[in-house]
């Protein structure tokens, strides 16, 4: 009897089965490795994303440059040109960085110029706030006001003063002078208070810190000319729309911020003190209370018009 051979197809169509066999293996293994990395993915999804740290000088030559343009080594400052083409030499003068905010480092900084047209002196200065984007997307969010009318004083860094008004709420108290003693001017300053927030910079209000004048004649002299005008002033409109002489003043209101407790901006008590008509003023204080509704200090009137 003869053998029977198996047919010659028999090994090609087990090298076939093979091939079907290792391809549907190396499928299996790629969506077995697909499904790994889509789980984790999720996984790095539901981490929190790791805290942001603020480099400081970097942050803010970045943000002065982007702001007021370039900056001078030889005037060591950046050379902001306004609308009249004033040239202002500005200067960070307060920074402060707070590090345990929610999501990271939080910078706080003031920037405050000067410049000048023949004798026309102006002062501006800027507030500033960089926080981590919300949500957090690896990059920073800059809430700013960078050009602020200050008058002609120059606005020095013993006048800022960086203060926590809530648990999560900072703001900046600047004091603004308007007028010049050493020329014989009156001069009244004022505490103004910013904050940042949410994406924009909010005035909290103003209310006074200083009134200064020196007459040049002894100060019962001025007292006597500044009563007169008063009476004056009773029965002819013309002097009463005049401000009158003016008398010897060194008047002060100091401020003290109450103790956080809470979401809700604490108290500011206003003290007044100093000198009128060359004798020590009233003892008064006054308590300042923050309005939630217009997100503002409520400042009664004799505070705020000098």
């Amino acid at each position: 009897m003869e053998d029977l051979k198996a047919p010659a197809s028999v090994p090609r169509r087990r090298w076939l089965s093979i091939l079907v066999y290792l391809l549907a293996a190396c499928g299996l293994a790629a969506l077995a490795l697909f499904g790994f990395a889509y789980w984790q993915h999720k996984q790095e999804q539901k981490q929190p994303p790791a805290r942001v740290t603020i480099d400081e000088t970097a942050v803010i030559e970045s943000v002065m440059t982007s702001n007021y343009g370039k900056y001078s080594a030889s005037r060591k400052g950046w050379l902001y040109v306004d609308d009249n083409n004033r040239t202002y030499v500005m200067r960070v003068i307060q920074q402060a960085k707070v590090t345990d905010a929610a999501d990271g480092d939080e910078l706080y900084f003031l920037a405050s110029g000067t410049g000048t047209i023949d004798d026309d002196v102006s002062v501006i200065y800027g507030v500033f706030h960089i926080r981590p984007t919300r949500p957090y997307d690896g990059g920073l969010t800059e809430v700013s006001q960078p050009v602020i009318p200050a008058s002609s004083a120059e606005i020095k860094p013993e006048h800022v003063h960086f203060e926590a008004l809530s648990d999560k709420l900072w703001g900046w108290v600047v004091k603004v002078a308007d007028g010049d003693t050493s020329s014989g001017e009156r001069s009244i300053t004022r505490n103004v208070i910013w904050t940042a927030r949410e994406n924009e910079i909010a005035k909290l209000g103003e209310f006074i810190a200083a009134a200064d004048h020196d007459p040049g004649v002894p100060c019962d002299e001025a007292k006597k000319a500044y009563d007169d005008w008063q009476v004056l002033a009773e029965t002819d409109q013309g002097a009463a729309e005049n401000i009158g002489p003016q008398r010897c003043e060194k008047q002060r209101w100091t401020y003290r911020t109450g103790t956080v407790n809470g979401n809700i901006p604490v108290p500011i008590t206003v003290t007044a003190g100093g000198t009128l008509n060359g004798q020590p003023v009233e003892a008064k204080k006054w308590k300042l209370m923050f309005d939630t509704k217009s997100f503002s200090y409520n400042v009664p009137e004799e505070l705020q018009s000098w």
